[in-house]
């Protein structure tokens, strides 16, 4: 069941993080006897608390559902470091472009002195 999932991970996540409920539940502004009867009733809290409960364990709602993240991220991530790849080898072919024109004219000028 998604609640059942949903509270173990808060709870593992609470844990990890050394936070009590009760500290969880001052963060979000809920009490923590309305935290304590939707784990017990087994049902999902409401789209802002579950919202307000991940950021307050900087985590996801997804996570909190699922116990993974989506590979989206991951995807945006390794998009945006191939992108980068590709720009810092542009310029390094044109720094080394730029070194190689300066070195053979050096090279040249040292040759061929008139």
């Amino acid at each position: 069941m998604d609640a059942d999932v949903f509270w173990k991970n808060v709870s593992q996540l609470l844990k990890n993080k050394k936070i009590s409920q009760e500290s969880l539940c001052d963060r979000i502004g809920i009490s923590v006897w309305t935290l304590r009867g939707a784990i017990s009733k087994h049902t999902l809290p409401r789209v802002d608390v579950a919202q307000a409960i991940a950021e307050a364990l900087d985590s996801s709602v997804e996570f909190l559902l699922k116990g993974t993240e989506s590979n989206t991220y991951k995807i945006r991530l390794d998009n945006l470091k191939a992108a980068v790849y590709k720009i810092l080898d542009q310029e390094d072919k044109y720094i080394y472009n730029k070194l190689m024109e300066t070195n053979c004219y050096r090279l040249h000028s040292l040759l061929f002195k008139s």
